[in-house]
């Protein structure tokens, strides 16, 4: 397990990578992809509805020809499929997919993500994640704290659409404090779009500097665009000596108040999105693969969300932080089919 400062270390190294970043892009200027799932060509929905129907109504689950037709699929065709299914079968496919393999088993949760769109599964986890006894702060933090101000609004409608509850009045009834105030500023979705004005992210890497944290970090994190927050992050770092995670790490939690580690995992997560949002998802499947059990919860979420978007991104950065592919992690911590969809959903099966 790597020590405090090799993080910090690695975290900088992915913070230069950010800055240089929209110099390459000016210089090769023509779009990448770096998801690991891509849309079938030769994409035919009919059949695949047709296919998918003859598969929900035989007795034993085939796994590998669901994960053949759905992980080969964008997003955007498997919405295609549901509705030819419907068309055709006047059923609903993802309530067939369900009923066939059941909703609290790994293969059929992430079944289930892979048909749900995006903004409503973001809802329904949210969701979860504040039903019942307890409040699982590490789902609220990472929903909240890594999605775009465009997404975080069709969170919100979709929220009091799929579960007739108003998610800040949730989020003001199951968190408390720092983290409340965080996540409700983060709910505001108010993060500008901006150039960077110099004058002003030295200002305020002095004012980070000069006053209590939490009286001004919020704000800051929260509002500014992500280039902004990158030069104040370098601007702090060459006034104090020390790098913002640092900082973040020192003066919040800690075995006297353990109570502000949930403030301290909000505060780092948004500093690690701004730095390098694959490099916040590598650490995610990483903690979430570490140590004595699998957290499969986290595991599907992160790499459905992100399998269209950078997951070749966030297995480069997985391999190179830890000295082992992703595609092996997975292997080792997971099992038969749900191992199998994962696989293909990274591009490595």
């Amino acid at each position: 397990m790597s020590t405090k400062k090799e993080d910090t270390k690695f975290w900088q190294q992915l913070h230069n990578d950010a800055i240089e970043e929209p110099a390459k892009e000016e210089a090769a200027p023509q779009k990448k992809y770096f998801g690991t799932v891509f849309p079938a060509k030769d994409f035919d929905r009919v059949a695949d509805a047709k296919a998918l129907r003859h598969l929900v109504t035989q007795r034993d689950v085939d796994e590998q020809k669901l994960i053949d037709i759905l992980a080969h699929r964008s997003q955007k065709q498997r919405m295609e499929i549901a509705l030819q299914y419907e068309t055709d079968f006047d059923e609903d496919l993802i309530g067939d997919l369900v009923t066939m393999l059941g909703a609290d088993n790994d293969f059929g949760k992430v079944v289930w993500a892979l048909m749900t769109p995006p903004r409503l599964y973001d809802a329904r986890c949210l969701r979860g994640a504040m039903e019942g006894t307890g409040t699982d702060e590490s789902v609220l933090i990472e929903i909240l704290c890594s999605r775009t101000n465009k997404q975080i609004k069709k969170v919100i409608e979709a929220y009091s659409f799929a579960t007739n509850f108003d998610l800040k009045k949730d989020l003001e009834q199951e968190t408390d404090g720092n983290l409340r105030s965080l996540l409700i500023a983060m709910w505001e979705a108010d993060r500008e779009d901006k150039n960077v004005d110099y004058t002003v992210t030295l200002a305020e890497a002095s004012t980070l500097i000069d006053e209590e944290l939490e009286t001004s970090l919020e704000k800051i994190l929260t509002t500014r665009s992500y280039a902004h927050l990158r030069q104040t992050f370098l601007d702090y770092q060459r006034l104090s000596g020390h790098h913002i995670m640092e900082m973040i790490s020192r003066q919040t939690g800690g075995f006297l108040n353990p109570t502000k580690d949930d403030i301290k995992e909000g505060y780092l997560a948004i500093v690690k999105c701004v730095l390098s949002l694959p490099g916040y998802f590598a650490e995610r499947l990483y903690m979430a693969m570490m140590g004595f059990g699998t957290d499969e919860d986290t595991l599907t979420r992160v790499i459905v969300s992100r399998c269209e978007v950078d997951m070749k991104k966030v297995a480069d950065i997985y391999e190179r932080r830890h000295g082992k592919t992703l595609g092996a992690a997975i292997a080792d911590e997971t099992s038969g089919g749900y191992r199998d969809m994962l696989l293909a959903l990274i591009g490595q099966d």
